[in-house]
């Protein structure tokens, strides 16, 4: 499967610099604004440009296109969550705490700001229509269940049931943070968690 960081946006900077500080990044994260305040399509480049205090110039140095930065921004997020899951792995050794920590990393501060909460929907729909952002997405959602199965492995026993177990999850997952982001239900992004946990423990007995 490919690497998140095997996506190109343009020749000019590494991938690694959208993980430090640095211009792209800066850009980057402007655009993860405009675009919580503006939609997709209202997006431009003379919009991220005056979020980031930088020239049009300086975008279409580093990026070419407004395409190229918006896709940019769903790596950032994407990449995030890949981060996450690895520390996960190195961090805990007990299957079901990884589980939980796993469910948790999709409601940290970064994927429920203001601003990447219009991101997220906003990638789903561009996927639907953008063979390139449908190719990231599949890679995002394919190391996402892979990572999970892994998991779940270890207390099912068998593959199979953890296949099918982690894809019941991450729909779950996926559906909870959906359902918040659009009806504020549950209230409280805790509950959400909670309601989720409780729901991997429910499919655990139910395959075990």
């Amino acid at each position: 499967m490919n690497s998140v960081s095997e996506h190109k946006f343009s020749e000019r900077f590494t991938f690694e610099e959208l993980t430090e500080e640095s211009t792209p990044r800066r850009i980057v994260e402007s655009a993860i604004e405009e675009i919580g305040v503006n939609g997709l399509s209202g997006v431009t480049t003379k919009g991220i440009s005056q979020r980031a205090n930088l020239s049009t110039g300086i975008i279409h140095h580093y990026f070419d296109t407004k395409d190229n930065v918006v896709y940019a921004a769903y790596v950032y997020l994407i990449h995030d969550l890949h981060q996450s899951a690895l520390a996960v792995f190195r961090q805990e050794s007990d299957s079901r705490e990884r589980l939980l920590a796993m469910i948790r990393m999709n409601f940290t501060s970064l994927h429920i700001s203001p601003e990447a909460r219009d991101v997220w929907p906003q990638f789903w729909a561009h996927a639907a229509h953008d063979e390139r952002v449908g190719r990231l997405l599949r890679v995002y959602y394919n190391r996402f269940h892979s990572n999970l199965a892994h998991a779940l492995k270890q207390l099912l026993g068998d593959q199979y049931k953890a296949r099918q177990v982690a894809s019941l999850l991450l729909s779950s997952i996926q559906g909870m943070w959906f359902t918040h982001r659009f009806t504020s239900y549950p209230e409280d992004m805790e509950d959400a968690v909670k309601l989720l946990e409780e729901h991997l423990d429910r499919l655990i007995r139910a395959y075990s």
